[in-house]
């Protein structure tokens, strides 16, 4: 067993000269119950898939086979729409994920314990330096306690597409608008979907296609607009509403995009190789794995899968203007207790592990979904069994390197109001029954969201 950067409860009892109760467990709702080493936790999270959570728990369990963890994993808006209730009842799990983006630590974190004693206890007074830069921060509420600590980063704002598809269509990979069009006519011509996208539905995913376009207008807009320094009706809004128009128009976009939302929609067509191109972000580096390549197109409807390769582009640069567009990122979630919870200190103990260990972190990087939280984890590339190794792997490492060189925020910045602003501005844009005027969408979007105060002084 590699040397973990904690210390274990037996350890801590005898560098302290006493006997922790604390071991033992604690009663139900003590924040301050020290972490046990044997217990149940329920963990409930819309990320990550099943199996990899059950690769985390495993891993786990083989240094604390004592603590018995069963994860239940949801759709986006299901969690959304679910965890406030069961917290509010009583009946919700031990540990839950825990989003920074849509003001979710000020929504959620009444709900948990602070974390920031448990933080320093392990990683010492300068704790927050461990973690990759902003990422704590990120996960804690206006009140500055320490709701959830981080499991790991996300970027976004970039496209994955099938090499298999592009090869048998003499397709080139887009880089800007023309040639993205260029690329559906072949695409199509093979009978195979270029783009799949799910904008139906309450699921904010539309607003990446939506934040990736508005870098390729102007890269300052997106951020100013989230914050309210500019309007999203200024002529940078209506630009990137045109384009999406546009996109529609010219074959780039299905038809059928609001048949449903991104899961299942889009994440099924192309995981069963109906579609070339599919943006999703950095968690989706996964199904570049040999594994979950084949157990995600098997969840697709594919009976006996042959995995193809997957690998991440840049986002054409679509206005044409130079500026392309840069990934966004930050802190995509991290784990919190549930105050109410009546196995906290097992629950510390599974949550410390995750975030805060080495050999926690390194599952989290080979895993490929997220980008480790502690600083100076990564992949371990001789246990990472890729579809194509040799293919795939210089062009994740280069995305890491992209990922975390973001200066970006994915949706810190971005209220729910504002998310779902967006989200119905693109279905009245696809929506061919909508009779409105892009100016008059804009103004509509403009009037509906609501600009974020975080990170105002």
């Amino acid at each position: 067993m590699k040397k973990t950067r904690y210390l274990s409860c037996a350890a801590l009892a005898a560098t302290a000269a006493i006997v922790l109760a604390g071991c033992a467990g604690g009663a139900a709702g003590d924040a301050d119950a020290a972490p046990a080493d044997s217990g149940e936790v329920t963990w409930w999270g819309w990320t990550p898939d099943t199996p990899v959570a059950e690769r985390y728990i495993a891993a786990f369990n083989e240094e604390y086979p004592d603590i018995t963890v069963t994860y239940r994993n949801f759709e986006n808006v299901d969690f959304r729409n679910t965890i406030v209730s069961a917290l509010e009842s009583g009946k919700g799990p031990d540990v839950f994920d825990l989003s920074a983006a849509g003001g979710t630590p000020d929504t959620w974190g009444p709900y948990a314990i602070d974390l920031a004693p448990l933080a320093e206890e392990t990683l010492g007074d300068d704790w927050e330096s461990s973690f990759a830069g902003g990422y704590a921060e990120q996960l804690r509420d206006s009140e500055g306690t320490q709701v959830s600590l981080p499991l790991g980063g996300m970027s976004a704002g970039f496209l994955w597409y099938n090499e298999d598809i592009f090869d048998g269509a003499g397709a080139e990979v887009p880089t800007d608008y023309d040639s993205w069009v260029d690329a559906c006519a072949k695409i199509s011509a093979i009978g195979k979907t270029c783009f799949t996208m799910g904008a139906g539905g309450e699921d904010t995913f539309p607003s990446e296609m939506f934040h990736a376009i508005a870098n390729s207008v102007d890269p300052d807009f997106f951020i100013k607009a989230a914050t309210g320094e500019a309007k999203w009706d200024d002529p940078q809004g209506v630009e990137i509403l045109q384009i999406i128009a546009d996109m529609r128009d010219d074959g780039i976009i299905e038809s059928n995009a609001l048949d449903g939302p991104q899961y299942p929609l889009a994440n099924e067509a192309f995981m069963r190789g109906d579609a070339a191109m599919v943006q999703m972000g950095f968690w989706y580096t996964q199904y570049a794995g040999a594994e979950s390549c084949a157990a995600s197109m098997e969840a697709a409807g594919v009976a006996d899968p042959t995995c193809f390769v997957q690998l991440p582009a840049e986002f054409p640069d679509v206005a044409g203007k130079g500026n392309g567009s840069e990934p966004f990122g930050e802190v995509d979630y991290g784990l919190a207790i549930n105050s109410d919870s009546p196995n906290i200190a097992a629950a510390k103990t599974f949550v410390r592990w995750m975030t805060m260990s080495e050999d926690g972190q390194q599952n989290v990087a080979n895993a490929i979904d997220l980008l480790p939280a502690l600083q100076g984890v990564e992949p371990d590339w001789s246990a990472i069994t890729l579809v194509d190794n040799e293919v795939q792997q210089p062009a994740i490492e280069q995305l890491i390197t992209d990922s975390t060189a973001s200066t970006q925020s994915r949706q810190l910045l971005t209220t729910e109001t504002t998310l779902d602003a967006i989200v119905i501005a693109i279905q009245q844009i696809l929506d061919p029954t909508v009779k409105m005027s892009i100016e008059e969408i804009a103004a509509q979007m403009q009037a509906t969201a609501e600009p974020s105060s975080v990170g105002d002084e």
